[in-house]
């Protein structure tokens, strides 16, 4: 009966275990894929104005940013609502003129595209559409008598003869995003979209682009000096506050949940000890006859615990690495309809933490346990 509960003692610290390593891993691989889907739509470091919606940026403002030394590179964004039609489809759209640089600094010439990636820029006249909005407008590509027609409302006084700005863009080609912004997207000219919003020489952001391997945090302190408390900074992950905090708030919560099993299941130790108190009785009266005392008798059983623990830590681990493992390499357990494997990623912090976690829920239960043995 004792050897029986001990496994189960170990297996369920072992299941618990390997429960925490992978679900954390699920979860750090899960931040790590939306990580790489904003880190293209999104900059490291974008500036906005403190106060209203677009401000105006003068050219030795611009050629002092870019003059910093960890500056790679800088990019002028104008980005504003707008109705998208084409034939008898309309779509509200997301439209964002951006300058030449774009393309190569925010990695968008590494997506999936149909046509040509306009690495170097967009000619006049002509735009990029996500694929997902080119599907719900059903667009035809190539040749049609249809064109697309992109429409944004006129800001100050209202003309209720013409409230629009109209332009009829090319569109060049399509890339997929692997976000909301799919159905949404259309990206163009800085110019053209200026004028199209009526925004003249005024933006809405710049995307800043650092070199690798630099300090941020003093690279970010020679922007701020340079802008002002015109421009609002804000870092990739405080552009998406909330998306991290939820991410962050359910690991928590998976965290805490499993440690309450984990701690549950480590009542088994306690069972343990108490049978083998009962088988080991006259082992520990004669121990005691030779002039042992209770005390360091209770010692041998927590130690006892203390083993079961890290058998079963150790166990457990090992499965979970197994299972991590064939996930990366077959992808048993797919994200999405598409069959794309769920993404992994392991972390020494995680692995520390667990640890901890584990052994010292075992170790206090244990030591509790064996504290209260009565030998007689």
């Amino acid at each position: 009966m004792v050897h029986l509960i001990t496994w189960l003692s170990i297996t369920a610290i072992a299941v618990v275990t390997a429960s925490l390593l992978i679900l954390l891993s699920a979860f750090n691989g899960l931040e790590g894929k939306i990580t790489d889907v904003f880190s293209t739509l999104s900059p490291p470091l974008l500036a906005e104005p403190s106060t209203g919606k677009r401000i105006e940026i003068s050219p030795t403002t611009l050629q002092a940013l870019k003059a910093i030394p960890e500056t790679d590179c800088i990019v002028r964004v104008v980005e504003e609502s707008a109705l998208a039609s084409y034939g008898q489809q309309q779509r509200v759209c997301r439209i964002r003129g951006t300058d030449s640089l774009y393309f190569k600094a925010s990695g968008m010439g590494n997506l999936p595209w149909q046509g040509e990636a306009p690495v170097n820029g967009l000619p006049p006249g002509q735009v990029a559409m996500a694929e997902g909005l080119a599907y719900l407008l059903e667009f035809e590509s190539g040749h049609s008598l249809k064109s697309l027609q992109l429409h944004c409302p006129k800001s100050g006084g209202i003309d209720l003869l013409n409230p629009f700005r109209e332009m009829q863009p090319y569109v060049q080609s399509f890339f997929y995003l692997q976000d909301e912004l799919n159905s949404a997207l259309i990206v163009g000219r800085l110019d053209d979209i200026q004028e199209l919003t009526g925004a003249g020489d005024r933006i809405t952001a710049l995307y800043l682009y650092p070199k690798q391997g630099i300090d941020e945090a003093a690279w970010i302190s020679n922007i701020e000096k340079i802008l002002g408390s015109a421009w609002t900074l804000k870092s990739r992950e405080q552009q998406h506050s909330s998306i991290y905090q939820i991410l962050k708030s359910e690991k928590m919560a998976v965290l805490i949940i499993v440690g309450f099993i984990l701690l549950v299941a480590s009542f088994n130790l306690a069972s343990v000890q108490t049978l083998l108190a009962v088988e080991k009785r006259k082992d520990v009266t004669l121990l005691w006859a030779l002039g042992i005392d209770f005390n360091q008798a209770r010692q041998l059983f927590a130690w006892v615990g203390a083993w079961i623990t890290l058998l079963g830590s150790g166990i457990g681990l090992t499965l979970g690495f197994l299972v991590l493992g064939a996930q990366i390499k077959w992808g048993f357990f797919p994200m999405n309809a598409l069959g794309e494997p769920f993404p992994i990623r392991i972390l020494m912090s995680d692995l520390a933490l667990i640890l901890s976690l584990v052994l010292s829920i075992g170790m206090l239960v244990s030591s509790w346990r064996a504290a209260t043995l009565r030998f007689s």
